[in-house]
């Protein structure tokens, strides 16, 4: 029972996360060979310096592109046209396909986790269920058995 209430607070950290290919970077440079002797607040400083040297121009490149689109929406909604007067590929194509038909959409639904319930209320109230399923089992097949319910309970009183 002890282990069990310590479990559900493990978790992979999530702070200073390298995305690919950059995480082989925090492998090989940082993890490896600093973290493991440096002081914690002095990594962690490193850290997040080798994070802004290689994340800094892929913020810049992207920051860039959204100026741009940001621009031509601007310039679109000055001439009352829409926003965005490109149209993708899969705009275009957006009428040709049936979700329905193809039965994505089932899919999608059936996959589709629910956010307002938790995971562990979701698990426990499937085995509820099974448990009254397999409650179900065990009466039916002393029933079949021809086992008094009542010479049941007793034998298990006795025991205790």
């Amino acid at each position: 029972m002890f282990a069990h209430k310590t479990m559900r607070f493990v978790r992979a950290p999530d702070e200073n996360v390298f995305i690919p290919p950059f995480n082989l970077i925090e492998i090989l440079f940082l993890t490896l060979p600093l973290e493991w002797w440096m002081d914690k607040k002095t990594y962690e400083r490193i850290n997040d310096i080798v994070m802004n040297i290689i994340y800094s121009p892929l913020l810049l490149v992207s920051a860039y592109f959204e100026m741009c689109t940001a621009k031509e929406i601007q310039e679109n909604r000055s001439r009352g046209d829409d926003d965005d007067s490109t149209f993708e590929e899969w705009e275009q194509l957006q009428h040709e396909v049936d979700f329905e038909a193809d039965g994505w959409a089932k899919r999608v639904e059936a996959a589709k986790s629910n956010l307002e319930e938790d995971a562990a209320v979701v698990e426990v109230r499937k085995l509820k269920e099974e448990v009254e399923q397999l409650k179900m089992l065990l009466v039916s097949l002393q029933i079949s058995l021809g086992v008094n319910r009542s010479e049941t309970e007793g034998e298990g009183n006795s025991n205790q």
